[in-house]
């Protein structure tokens, strides 16, 4: 009987397709660690995990998670230089901000597409309706451009707060007189058909926004749950982000904590959101994110899956807490980020790549 062939001896095209077939990212490990070969092929078709981009006026670079930092790397459209990355979602797609004068954009980094956004929000007053310069915090997107369902709802520095818009408007439409948005909201996310945005509190404040030439309508809900207790230091920094689970079934809140005495990340707490029923208001409880590796990054942040049962879970965070907000900035370092894990909670992992400030933007995850 002839020998087994080995693993190496495998046609590419064969492994390919073995590869794209594993959606675990344990599986995917273990077979690009099999030989060489294998870890060709797994690079030449990269798991789902995103890719850490690193802006700048001269160049925007990227960087693997799965594989090593030194690895082939994505390649991505000159478009992104000088941008300020406000946001990302699946499929490559960023919300934007050019300080050249090209205004609000979605920007595809693995195509270069670019799709204008308006630069003024509408206001409603007394006497009618006032457009405004806007200035993006974050933003996030319900679904690719190309899609007709695609509307992206931005946390603002204006005094509107929060506003609304989908590819093709003049304006951004802002909430209604009657709706209130807190100013200190910190991250959004897109879950469940709704925009959800937390502030320093930890309340939440969902919207949906129907919005045409010849109508605007925006739903809004309010949750004021308040913060779960927690044993703090004096002085102790708390950054919020939301992302739904890796299933899609729960909204997640995870609070960074940053020391006084160091001015960088200490720890995190995770919580889902309990929604109120018979009679019990909305709470935040502790989650439990076992399997799951968290990436979190303000309006970049998603779940996945690690298909490993005894992983009690893990976060990959970026340096992107700023006190006057990320518009206010000249410099945007990149020493405060790394990796923390629910085994060792009082542990901070600097696993990712050290760079000098960029100029531009803070980091992101890059959904590909």
């Amino acid at each position: 009987m002839a020998a087994p062939r080995p693993w190496s001896s495998l046609h590419e095209d064969l492994l390919r397709r073995i590869i794209l077939l594993l959606t675990c990212i344990a599986d995917r490990v273990r077979a690009s660690a099999v030989n060489k070969h294998g870890r060709l092929v797994a690079l030449q078709n990269p798991s789902p995990l995103p890719c850490l981009v690193r802006p700048s006026t001269t160049l925007t670079e990227s960087y693997r998670i799965f594989g090593r930092f030194p690895d082939p790397r994505p390649s991505l459209s000159t478009e992104g230089r000088a941008e300020r990355f406000c946001g990302s979602a699946p499929g490559g797609w960023f919300v934007v901000a050019s300080p050249h004068g090209r205004g609000h954009a979605l920007l595809n980094l693995g195509t270069g597409e670019r799709v204008a956004l308006p630069d003024r929000v509408c206001i409603p007053i007394n006497s009618g309706d006032i457009r405004c310069p806007m200035m993006i915090r974050a933003a996030a997107i319900s679904a690719a451009p190309s899609s007709g369902a695609c509307v992206v709802a931005a946390i603002t520095s204006t005094r509107t707060t929060m506003a609304f818009c989908r590819p093709g408007m003049e304006c951004w439409t802002s909430l209604p007189a009657k709706m209130t948005a807190r100013p200190n909201a910190q991250d959004l996310t897109y879950h469940d058909g709704w925009f959800w945005a937390v502030d320093s509190d930890d309340d939440l404040f969902c919207y949906k926004a129907e919005l045409s030439t010849s109508r605007q309508t925006i739903l809004h809900l309010a949750y004021g749950i308040g913060a779960p207790r927690t044993d703090m230091a004096h002085g102790e920094i708390v950054s919020r982000y939301l992302l739904p689970s890796a299933s899609g079934a729960d909204l997640l809140m995870v609070r960074r904590f940053i020391s006084p005495a160091t001015g960088r990340t200490s720890r995190f707490q995770v919580f889902r959101l309990q929604k109120a029923q018979e009679g019990r208001p909305a709470s935040w409880r502790v989650y439990k994110m076992t399997r799951q590796l968290l990436f979190v990054g303000r309006a970049c942040s998603k779940a996945f899956d690690t298909g490993h049962a005894g992983n009690p879970g893990y976060i990959y965070f970026l340096d992107d807490v700023y006190p006057g907000g990320p518009h206010q900035q000249n410099q945007y370092p990149c020493a405060d980020a790394g990796g923390w894990g629910y085994s060792i909670p009082g542990e901070i992992q600097r696993c990712l790549p050290s760079a000098p400030p960029s100029d531009t933007s803070s980091c992101i995850w890059y959904h590909h």
